[in-house]
């Protein structure tokens, strides 16, 4: 029976109670719930009604508990967990955060990124107790933080005393703070940092990355933070990503022209078909295009499961199976095709 008391569940609306459904004119009500909903869960958590590993009801359910769209309640879930007090999980949902689940390695969440930016500006400008501080957009646009990131941590740096809010303004309060000159690092930066060493170790240039899912699965984090990862490393120039089947490509610094070299290696492989191959005929294996394009493996099997998709060549398993020509490109530099029909077709039509 305790067994089965400890099992994770879900939270359901009607314990959420009382309802937030009121605001006031120009009142922030991604800020107001993100205060209700942080509150909840302290509360909760302490008198025991609920527990780590917990679920919390869908973003819609408490969108429309609270009166507000899903686009205020994914904002609210964000800064929620920027707290610390709920993690997300990917394809099942939101969950209480265990306090006492020590993360592998010593992260700096983006709010804490954005408060040390913000204390340095108004270091670096040398505000005075009482000074308004710049609006959230234009802090936004001179940091690179997005807005919704600098609103947690104006409202983190309020509570820590150092800002007051009047009315829609942010005032210096306090002067005495230190600032963190040590480098400081984002879970997504940390992510980055293991993607390109996976990489460095596993991967060529031109060679497809793992999709998003199997990557967060890989390294225990959201789809959404692997596609934080992912830019930060197409900043670098260390990956390049297409839309659909493409995916994400190593590039390793080359220029745009090079981006998806499987295709390259697409286009010789169907110049070979064309230039070699009759309809029914079998292909060199993987290793042998291999050896012979001198590329990896795993770009060769890239480019061959295009060509497949596209209705170029097909699989057959088994003992006499192999890579088997079903279309002859007949411009392999621009991909057009046309169909070679065998004779049992064209007496059967």
């Amino acid at each position: 029976m305790s067994q089965t008391n400890n099992k994770p569940r879900k939270i359901t609306v009607a314990e959420m109670a009382p309802h937030v459904h009121t605001f006031l004119p120009k009142e922030n009500k991604t800020d107001k719930i993100t205060k209700w909903l942080a509150d909840w869960i302290k509360k909760s958590l302490k008198e025991g009604k609920i527990k780590p590993e917990d679920f919390l009801p869908a973003k819609g359910e408490l969108a429309c508990h609270t009166g507000v769209s899903i686009g205020t309640m994914q904002n609210v879930f964000r800064q929620v967990e920027d707290m610390g007090l709920i993690e997300s999980r990917q394809k099942i949902g939101s969950c209480i955060k265990n306090p006492d689940k020590q993360p592998t390695e010593k992260l700096t969440s983006k709010r804490e990124v954005a408060c040390e930016v913000v204390k340095s500006h108004i270091k670096e400008h040398k505000y005075k107790t009482g000074d308004k501080l710049l609006s959230i957009k234009k802090l936004s646009d001179i940091s690179g933080i997005s807005a919704t990131t600098i609103r947690i941590a104006l409202n983190c740096l309020t509570t820590e005393g150092v800002l007051i809010k009047s009315s829609n303004n942010f005032i210096v309060s306090n002067l005495k703070f230190s600032v963190r000159t040590s480098q400081i690092q984002t879970l997504s930066d940390k992510i980055a940092e293991h993607i390109n060493t996976y990489i460095k170790t596993n991967l060529k240039r031109g060679d497809k990355l793992p999709s998003s899912t199997a990557l967060a699965d890989m390294y225990g984090v959201s789809v959404k933070t692997i596609h934080d990862a992912i830019f930060i490393l197409s900043q670098a120039d260390i990956v390049k990503t297409k839309r659909g089947y493409y995916g994400t490509i190593v590039t390793n610094g080359k220029e745009d022209d090079s981006l998806y070299f499987y295709e390259q290696v697409q286009l010789k492989i169907k110049k070979y078909i064309a230039e070699n191959c009759k309809v029914n005929d079998k292909l060199p294996t993987i290793k042998e295009f291999s050896e012979v394009f001198n590329v990896s493996k795993k770009t060769i099997k890239n480019a061959l499961d295009t060509l497949a998709y596209d209705g170029y060549i097909t699989y057959a398993h088994g003992r006499n199976g192999g890579t088997f020509v079903t279309n002859i490109p007949s411009d392999y530099n621009q991909g057009y095709t046309w169909l070679a029909l065998s004779s049992d077709f064209e007496q059967s039509n």
